[in-house]
């Protein structure tokens, strides 16, 4: 072996030492002749009795070095901690010889298979426990488990030796045997082997017995689904003593070629019979070669018999996967060490102290003020999260939200049309209002109220949140039969006094009063529209800044109540306008209701005398001209007078009062309450609140859960092992 392939070698070894990589495993059905292999594989006593079964991984490395010495430990995973008193990490052995006697106890301390031999072993402490592994003679514990996947590691140095490692896995079985294993077990080391023969850098070392059909063998097709092409599965034929006559031919196309599964192939050796069972290593390897000189095994390639020819392939196989695979151990251990540093930060800073826990929230509240004045200010391209989120363009949420607003009080906020004029233009020195001047309903038909068009739907438990805040007003549905002007009219005859020449002072209020009172229900609706549109972007905003599901939920179960007050001053702002409006006496000193009200009475004279006889001179102007006479005879009675006076006022005023309103829910109501205020929705979580809370509150908020807690430690562990492993391949 180059030196360069043992040190690449070397350092896989240390990977796999950190869990990070394995290679060659050698797996097969209970009772296949896999630990004979093993021994002749590795020199080392691995016991046969069908009782003393492999009830965990056990990896053998050798490594040539000037001192002889032989290192024994447990590498932990995770799955059976909760069920150690004695962490597994602290058993480790050192001896200078390894022995048959001194590897059986190994065994024996490792799994306890015997607890009166255990009792015997002084310097051990209860070491089966490590692997938490349960005791044969003593009452079952159910927390304890038949089998392990934590790994025996039995390090040989020497200056004999050359490298080679191997991994012996716990032989697949069907059925259970009473009182020792479960269909649990069952299924725990066919997992345990499915998630070795699966990494694809190992090589599948397949234990068969030639004296059966391979179809019957669980761990051929366990193999075939873990390997499709083949490429890193070997099989080896065991048991070829024991092949009945006539059924040589078969085993004989597998290993040549013509029938077999595996791309790698099949090697045969032929292991220790019962009535040679105690014989050396030496003698063992002897009678395997006289074996395999006979018929009908002479026919076969000698690189394709014996345990000397298997190790030999084994080496070669080790070596060239390692010379194809080793720069992608790198490129995944990298990879491996970014997805530990996103679950980190998934998971946040560790919260173990006050001060640790009261910084990561202030780092939330942070970016959630930071986010919020961008969202406000429409500043979307500050953050690639409003290019992702449309629910969070708040500004552009709530801009579409008031023109809607606006849109649906100017069309449906009055309870009856307001008479309508046909435009006009200026002539000349005339003054002819346009109908938009006048009426500014040019577009009632027009531009239809629509959802907001970024605001996705609040969803269900956001709803709940808000039933008691939001209005349950019904939207308007009975119109008036009668048109403006004879409601004016009747209203008008029911309130005369004693008045002489004038109107009822308490008309017009009333008339304004019944004209607008579908206000509330389109401010309401408004208002909760806004209210919805925020909820939603807060928790959205929040759901983002702070992605530990746990300490969200915690920390929004704190802000719901403030958030909800606040929600309650905006609706009360909204509410008191509605009552100014509807209770108020009619007031204003906007100049703009006495043009609008000039304007309605020329368009309404210019109305009457449209139909009076005119002519054109030779003016060069060409003004129309009307008789004086014409004129003065143009008269209305007091009644049909007061009527159109009353809808001039009463236009007029809507008018202004209702883009005055609209101005001022929009204002108030929305933008200081629910956007801007200091103590409003948007600043519920922030640094202010998070430096308020006392310490038994950041403990409930933002403490670590202890799955949380698990989880980082996993990860930590993970890490270390991943940085680990990248030194070795540096070194």
């Amino acid at each position: 072996m180059f030196a360069d392939d043992r040190d690449r070698l070397e350092k896989i070894d240390k990977l796999y030492a950190l869990r990070l990589d394995r290679f060659l495993v050698v797996v097969g059905d209970q009772s296949s002749g896999k630990s004979s292999v093993l021994e002749g594989l590795t020199g080392l006593p691995f016991p046969r009795d069908s009782s003393l079964c492999t009830r965990f991984p056990t990896q053998v490395v050798f490594k040539r070095s000037a001192v002889k010495q032989t290192e024994v430990s447990i590498m932990a995973t995770e799955s059976q901690t909760e069920y150690r008193s004695l962490g597994a990490d602290g058993f480790n052995r050192r001896f200078d010889e390894l022995d048959q006697c001194r590897f059986v106890e190994i065994l024996c301390e490792v799994r306890n298979f015997n607890l009166h031999r255990m009792i015997s072993i002084l310097n051990v402490i209860q070491a089966s426990k490590h692997m938490g592994i349960s005791l044969e003679g003593e009452i079952p514990d159910m927390a304890l488990k038949s089998f392990s996947d934590d790994v025996l590691k039995i390090e040989l140095s020497g200056p004999d030796y050359e490298h080679f490692s191997v991994v012996d896995l716990p032989g697949l079985f069907r059925k259970p045997t009473l009182g020792k294993t479960t269909k649990d077990d069952t299924t725990f080391v066919k997992k345990i082997v499915g998630d070795y023969i699966h990494n694809t850098r190992s090589i599948i070392l397949a234990v068969v017995p030639a004296n059966v059909d391979i179809a019957t063998q669980e761990i051929v097709q366990m193999a075939e689904d873990a390997d499709p092409t083949g490429k890193r599965t070997l099989g080896v034929l065991t048991k070829p003593d024991l092949v009945d006559k006539g059924a040589e031919d078969k085993v004989l196309d597998l290993i040549l070629g013509s029938a077999g599964r595996f791309g790698l192939g099949y090697t045969m050796v032929c292991n220790r019979s019962q009535s040679n069972h105690d014989v050396c290593l030496a003698e063992r390897n002897n009678l395997e070669k006289t074996f395999f000189q006979n018929e009908p095994w002479k026919i076969l390639p000698q690189d394709r018999t014996g345990i000397s020819a298997l190790k030999i392939r084994l080496n070669k196989l080790l070596v060239d996967l390692t010379r194809e695979n080793f720069r992608d151990v790198a490129a995944d251990i990298n990879q491996a060490i970014n997805g530990c540093h996103q679950q980190l930060q998934h998971l946040g800073p560790e919260r173990s102290s006050k001060t640790e826990q009261r910084g990561y929230l202030l780092r939330i509240a942070t970016s959630f003020q930071y986010l919020v004045s961008h969202a406000l200010d429409a500043y979307y391209g500050r953050d690639a999260i409003f290019a992702r989120h449309d629910e969070l363009r708040l500004a552009t949420i709530v801009k579409e939200l008031q023109e809607d607003f606006s849109t649906s009080m100017r069309r449906e906020g009055h309870t009856r049309e307001f008479r309508r004029f046909k435009n006009r233009e200026r002539t000349g020195e005339s003054y002819i209002v346009n109908q938009t001047e006048a009426g500014d309903d040019s577009d009632l038909e027009s531009s239809p109220v629509q959802e907001s068009r970024l605001l996705s739907k609040v969803d269900s438990e956001r709803c709940v949140e808000l039933r008691r805040t939001l209005s349950s007003l019904k939207k308007p549905t009975d119109s008036p039969h009668d048109n403006i002007d004879t409601w004016i009219r009747r209203e008008y005859n029911r309130s005369k006094g004693f008045e002489i020449g004038t109107i009822n002072p308490s008309l017009l209020p009333a008339l304004y009063h019944e004209q607008m009172k579908d206000w509330r229900y389109y401010t309401m609706e408004h208002i909760d529209r806004v209210i919805e549109a925020t909820h939603s972007f807060i928790f959205s905003l929040l759901r983002h800044v702070c992605p530990d599901a746990a300490i969200r939920d915690r920390f929004w179960a704190r802000l719901i109540g403030p958030l909800l007050l606040s929600y309650d001053k905006a609706i009360a702002h909204a509410k008191l306008l509605l009552q100014i409006e509807e209770h108020g006496n009619m007031r204003t000193l906007n100049h703009y209701f006495a043009a609008t009200l000039k304007n309605l009475r020329f368009e309404r004279v210019q109305k009457r005398l449209e139909n009076s006889p005119s002519w054109h001179t030779q003016d060069k102007k060409k003004e129309t001209l009307l008789r004086l006479n014409d004129v003065l005879n143009v008269h209305m009675s007091n009644e049909d007078q007061a009527v159109e006076d009353l809808h001039d006022i009463l236009q007029s005023y809507y008018k202004l009062a209702r883009k005055q309103f609209v101005d001022a829910v929009s204002k108030g109501a929305v933008d200081y309450h629910l956007l801007t205020v200091d103590d409003g929705p948007l600043r519920i979580c922030s640094p202010q609140i998070v430096g308020n809370l006392s310490d038994k509150e950041l403990g409930e908020i933002a403490g670590e859960s202890a799955e949380s807690a698990v989880e980082r430690a996993h990860i930590m562990r993970e890490l270390k092992s991943l940085e680990a492993g990248q030194e070795a391949l540096k070194i």
